[in-house]
Formats: structure tokens, sequence, C-alpha cells
């Protein structure tokens, strides 16, 4: 591990709080090494999902699963999002037992709007909903309901992979001179900026309401919706409070400031900031992770610790890809650690304001794009468990850049893409 990598989570401490651990599904989804907490995983499967012809120009779903442990689940259906986000799950969700035999679900039928939608089998366990790969991408009609008016409606999961316009055009390049924090450039695109192949998109958040999705999203570090958590890390000077979240003109704010903050392990820290994190609501293994940043800082340096990663639920064994962090002397930095070490680097100019960090995870290997331009690639250590998405504005002086209280990290999107 390099001497500026992030160590979120010492093995000691995850062993001391794995009794607090959080149960989720198999879902094709990514994280970060802050994690660390979980139960045995309840092994639900997708064997099938087909989507067939119904009377009166409607769709049907059928779905055949199979759990490697007997479990009864709360709900379990086939899960339907727009383009946009708007949900259109089919009728007919059930409470079954699921056991390594394999389960059918036929749903009822529906029609759908013109335009293009994204299907996954979602099952409802321990009061948390978890969907389940493969995503079907499928064409809809010229009439139906209104989203969300669906028999199944009270059944339907709250998180799930949007299937959204994708990235942005480029920000202005690494050397230029920051921009304003209100300045939005942002356009849709089709596909990462700078990362080839082809994509489809699975996970969205353009934060253009006014509250943040909690379908989506955690307002603190694995801790209860409304509590002030601790930090992640033992370096950091900050406690995380809901209070410090909140979405507006089209960005998500994560603030920081110096105020005296009591959490919930009853220790005062001398500030407290805002984090984000989708465990239990998103997570990924492999794909294409993208978010529009605007860090804090003046000189060229960033200010603070401000990180966008993904974490798995046993860290180091599951890994931790940092894809942007901000470490000391104020630099953008990538790492990716595992139980081989955490090697990464940090790339030159001044990534003060606004900028584009993206990373493509694929079987032995991490490449990280900043602006759309390839900064660095680790081949050694990669992990295949899935990862969940993080982002936080710490203050640390042991890892971070210069301390600069009241200061505001906003993202402009987080998207997730996979082949």
């Amino acid at each position: 591990m390099l001497r500026n990598s992030k160590h979120r989570r010492k093995l000691t401490t995850r062993t001391k709080v794995s009794a607090l651990a959080l149960s989720f599904g198999i879902v094709a989804a990514g994280s970060a090494a802050w994690a660390g907490q979980s139960q045995p995983s309840t092994g639900v499967v997708v064997d099938s999902l087909s989507l067939s012809a119904a009377s009166g120009g409607q769709l049907k779903a059928t779905a055949k699963v199979h759990s490697a442990r007997t479990i009864k689940v709360q709900a379990l259906t086939v899960a339907v999002r727009s383009a946009g986000g708007s949900n259109y799950d089919f009728p007919g969700a059930t409470a079954p037992t699921l056991s390594p035999s394999q389960t059918t679900f036929t749903s009822g039928s529906r029609t759908f709007p013109a335009g293009t939608y994204t299907a996954f089998v979602a099952y409802k366990y321990n009061n948390t909903w978890h969907n389940l790969s493969p995503v079907k991408t499928f064409s809809g009609g010229t009439a139906a309901p209104a989203p969300g008016s669906t028999p199944s409606a009270t059944a339907s999961p709250s998180p799930a992979p949007t299937s959204t316009s994708t990235p942005v055009a480029s920000p202005s390049t690494s050397t230029s001179a920051a921009p304003s924090p209100s300045q939005t450039t942002s356009t849709s695109g089709a596909a990462p900026s700078g990362i080839p192949g082809t994509w489809r998109p699975v996970f969205a958040d353009e934060f253009n309401g006014t509250s943040l999705d909690g379908s989506k999203w955690n307002p603190n570090w694995l801790g209860c919706p409304t509590c002030t958590t601790k930090p992640v890390n033992s370096g950091e000077l900050g406690a995380y409070a809901p209070s410090q979240v909140s979405v507006s003109g089209g960005s998500l704010h994560l603030k920081a400031e110096k105020q005296a903050t009591t959490a919930s392990d009853g220790k005062t820290y001398a500030y407290r900031s805002g984090l984000v994190e989708s465990n239990g609501k998103a997570q990924f293994t492999y794909g294409a992770f993208e978010a529009r940043i605007y860090t804090p800082g003046s000189g060229g340096q960033i200010s603070n610790w401000p990180a966008f990663w993904t974490d798995g639920q046993n860290w180091p064994e599951d890994g931790e890809m940092d894809i942007m962090e901000g470490l000391g002397g104020g630099k953008a930095c990538w790492h990716f650690h595992s139980p081989s070490g955490g090697p990464g680097g940090c790339a030159p100019g001044d990534f003060t304001g606004w900028h584009t960090y993206g990373a493509e995870w694929k079987p032995g290997s991490v490449t990280y794009y900043y602006d759309g331009k390839q900064v660095g690639q680790i081949t050694t250590g990669i992990t295949s468990s899935p990862m969940y998405l993080i982002l936080n504005n710490g203050v640390s002086t042991e890892h971070g850049g210069p301390i600069a209280t009241p200061a505001d990290m906003m993202t402009d999107y987080v998207r997730v893409w996979q082949h």
C-alpha cells in the first residue's frame, strides 16, 4: 500500500463491527473499502428472464430463479425502468419461498409507452430490495398507463438500475483554470467519456431534483438514515451528518464545516461533513464508472479529502476502487486496494473545480480516465466481488490536502455502464 493511499478500514475494525452487518443479495454492482459489514449472501440467482407478447399489445415477464439456501422473501417481481428512470414494474408480485430448486415467476401483463426500457428481477428480503442481473432491454409501444400505475406499485423495488442517457462532454482539461462553482457544462452523451467499447447504462443519478434520492443513496456512513456517523478512516477529523447532504441546482452538495459534532459512536469530532453511499441499493461487478465533480481548492491544490470510490462488503478481500481522491499535496489520485496491496498514482495538473473522473473495471485490470483521457492503469490484485458507490468530502491532515472550511464538494452526475 502506498504511503498516501486511502486505507479506509482496518481488518480489526471490520471484525469489531461485523455484528452490525447488513444482508445483501447478489446484484451486478460496485463499491469501496469503507464497507466491510454484511451477513452471508442469500445467493439468489436468476437462471433466466424472458419477455413475451400478451393479448392487446401487452407484455408479460417470466423469470426462473433459485437460491443457495432456503429463504422466504417478502416480494419477488420483475421491475422495469424507463430511459428517464420512471417505474413501470410488471404487476403480480408474489412472496415465494426460494430454495436451491428452481422457482418460476410469471408476471401479469401490461403495456408500455413508446421508448426504451430495462427489466430485471428484484426481490425484497429483510425489508431491503435487491436487484439482480441480467438486465433486459426492450422497446415499448404507443399506448400505456402513466408511470407507477401498475397493480404492483406497492411491491415495486425502491432501488433500481436506471436506463438513462449517458455521460457528458469532457469539461476543461486538467491544466485549465478551475471554473466557478456555478458553471454548468454537462450534456448528454452515448458512452463514458474516453472509455472505448459498447456500453449500456445500468445506473444514473443526475441530481436534478430538490432532495437526495433515497432509493439510490444513504446520507451517511453505514448508519441509520438520520444518524450522524463516525468517520470512515481513523485519520479523518470529521463526522458524517445527513444535514451536510443536499441536492439543488442540478448538483449533489457535500458540505464540510468546522463545527464540533458528536457522532453515533459517542465521540465528538472537530468537523462535520457530507457522504453518500449506495450500500444495499446499488452495487456492481465490473463496468464503467463516471462522475462529474467540483472539488474545492485553490492554487492548483484540492482542499480536504474529497473522493469518488467503490467498496466491497469485506475489506480488503473484496477490493476498493478509488476512482478519485484528493490526497496529500492536493493532488487527484487513483488506487485499487486488495489483499495484494494498494497500487495507484496521481495525475499531474490542476484538478480543482469541475472535472470528470472515470474508471473501467474489468477482469484483471482497472483503467482510470480523467476528463476523458487515460491517466493510469492497475493490473495487479484486481478483485471480482460486487462493490457499491461512495462520494464523500473527508477532512484529514494525515491524508488529504490543505483543510478549507466551509467547503462544498459538488457532483453533477454519477453514471455506471456495463457491456
